[in-house]
């Protein structure tokens, strides 16, 4: 992030929090490479990860934070977001 995009990203946060979530570049890649490497998800697509392990279902009501909304696991969702990209790019990958 740029000075100016961390500044006007600070002033949205609450001056109170002291703890707004913030990971070292080293934490913010520690999931990616244990995503790539962990013997645990081999053989293993479609999960979403977070904080090195297995992300699981977010509390109701909740936008921001840990876990997996349900939305977001929606097959009928990601049906139209596959039909849409391929619309847009005109790339079909699950063409027969």
């Amino acid at each position: 992030m740029s000075p100016e995009e961390l500044a006007g990203l600070s002033e949205t946060i609450d001056a109170s929090s002291t703890n707004v979530g913030w990971k070292t570049p080293e934490e913010g890649a520690a999931t990616q490479v244990w995503a790539a490497t962990s013997p645990r998800l081999a053989g293993m697509g479609g999960v979403y990860c977070e904080d090195c392990d297995i992300a699981g279902p977010a509390p109701e009501g909740t936008e921001l934070g840990s876990g997996v909304s349900a939305w977001v696991t929606d097959p009928q969702r990601a049906a139209r977001l596959w039909a849409l990209s391929a619309e847009l790019t005109g790339v079909d990958a699950f063409a027969e």
